[in-house]
């Protein structure tokens, strides 16, 4: 089944393949803190700002889903990034960590620095990401 980007049923896919993803575990075990990705709005594709939360701890994700207002002002860490950057991250095309560096993706809350120590699983979390059926709205 193929789960149109940022929704709840996708963010939710992509949390199982993290979790099926012993190369993220094992990156991410000292990592213990929720994270957004959001995806900004597009008014000429007509696609609607979306965000997903992961709530990733010691290599484990323990919640999936669309975020909600209260994820945006609570998580420590937000990554943002319009569809066009998103698609060419979850087609391979971009690693998150160097896209935030040459900003491509924008770190809207978080440090860089704190991100630096965890390129691996972050790396890990894109290529469990990439495992998901995904379509992207058209135009993309």
């Amino acid at each position: 089944m193929s789960y149109e980007v940022f929704t709840n049923e996708w963010a939710v896919a992509c949390g199982e393949q993290i979790n099926e993803n012993e190369d993220y575990r094992q990156a991410a075990k000292k990592w213990e803190w929720p994270l957004v990705l959001t995806m900004a709005a597009d008014t000429a594709l007509s696609i609607p700002e979306r965000s997903v939360y992961l709530n990733l701890y010691h290599g484990d994700c323990k919640e999936a889903r669309a975020a909600t207002a209260g994820d945006l002002d609570d998580a420590p860490f937000i990554i943002k990034a319009d569809p066009h950057t998103w698609k060419r991250v979850l087609d391979r095309d971009l690693e998150p960590i160097f896209g935030l560096i040459r900003g491509k993706l924008k770190l809207a809350k978080g440090s860089l620095v704190s991100l630096l120590p965890y390129t691996t699983a972050a790396k890990e979390m894109v290529l469990s990401a990439a495992c998901v059926d995904t379509h992207f709205p058209p135009g993309l």
